[in-house]
């Protein structure tokens, strides 16, 4: 009688860690795809270099003709090793399956021409795809490019700390970035420099936890006048918590009031120079969060 409930329970969390492990092993995929999408559709047809292993994976391809995805494996196989040397079979497993995929779909991609004609738009389009997956990847623990992610493993950053290189990945990426100017023009390089910011851009957002919506605090002795135009322009209303409003140190503190919102990024320079047209003493704050 008293086991049973303990089996349940085992049994419940065994399936929850199932259930986890093929989410993951989807997204490993899914990631390896959509980066393969971005390398070998947009980029190399164009012969746009992304920077990291992927870049000199792409170099390689265009002086040997062979497959880039070859390339990624081989070069990336290595640098695995060191990243999850001290990782569990799991992690092992998922990241095998991540880095198969990528190299995979890469080859299998190979000879299909470049999806758009414009050299802007591949380095665009493609440096996102590239960090779109890159950056899903690593959101489920999975390596596909150790060079050219945000972050780099810890087992590989506290290597790169012993030998006193922390910024090698950088310098590897600058070097990749020359080699692609002297071996295929220096307008490629322009391109290829375009795609490996926007890819490492990508990477950085779809790996960070941050909400895309920010907390701002507004004191200003326009206080109502702020609250109505915010309302009718943008729609937004004060958070009820903060809406009475509190004193303040600037201009006529006594009548100064807070106003607290939730701004999504993208409008927040709109939000701020409504605020500042109609007080332009106004006092925002950003809070992270």
């Amino acid at each position: 009688m008293v086991q049973a409930p303990v089996r349940t329970t085992n049994g419940a969390q065994e399936a929850a860690s199932k259930a986890s492990t093929r989410r993951r092993l989807s997204m490993a995929a899914i990631g390896g795809l959509i980066a393969a999408f971005g390398l070998d559709l947009f980029l190399v047809p164009s012969g746009i270099i992304a920077g990291g292993v992927t870049g000199i994976s792409a170099l390689a391809s265009h002086l040997t003709g062979l497959h880039t995805g070859m390339f990624l494996f081989a070069l990336n196989l290595p640098l695995l090793l060191v990243a999850y040397r001290r990782s569990n079979r799991e992690k092992a497993v998922i990241a095998t399956v991540g880095l198969l995929t990528f190299s995979v779909c890469s080859i299998l991609f190979f000879p299909i021409p470049a999806l758009i004609d414009s050299k802007i738009g591949s380095a665009g389009i493609g440096g996102i795809f590239l960090g779109l997956g890159i950056g899903i990847g690593l959101r489920y623990g999975v390596v596909l490019d150790t060079l050219q992610m945000p972050k780099i493993p810890q087992q590989l950053s506290q290597l790169l700390t012993r030998l006193k290189l922390p910024y090698v990945h950088i310098m590897i990426n600058l070097l990749v970035l020359t080699l692609a100017g002297l071996l295929l023009g220096w307008e490629r390089a322009m391109y290829s420099a375009i795609a490996c910011l926007m890819a490492l851009e990508t990477g950085r957002v779809t790996t960070s936890s941050l909400p895309l919506k920010r907390e701002v605090r507004i004191r200003s002795i326009s206080e109502a006048e702020i609250r109505h135009t915010m309302k009718a322009i943008m729609g937004y209303d004060p958070q009820s918590a903060h809406a009475k409003g509190e004193g303040a140190n600037h201009g006529d503190a006594a009548h100064s009031q807070q106003l607290v919102y939730r701004v999504h990024i993208l409008e927040m320079p709109r939000f701020k120079s409504i605020v500042f047209s109609l007080d332009p003493n106004a006092e925002i704050t950003i809070i992270q969060k």
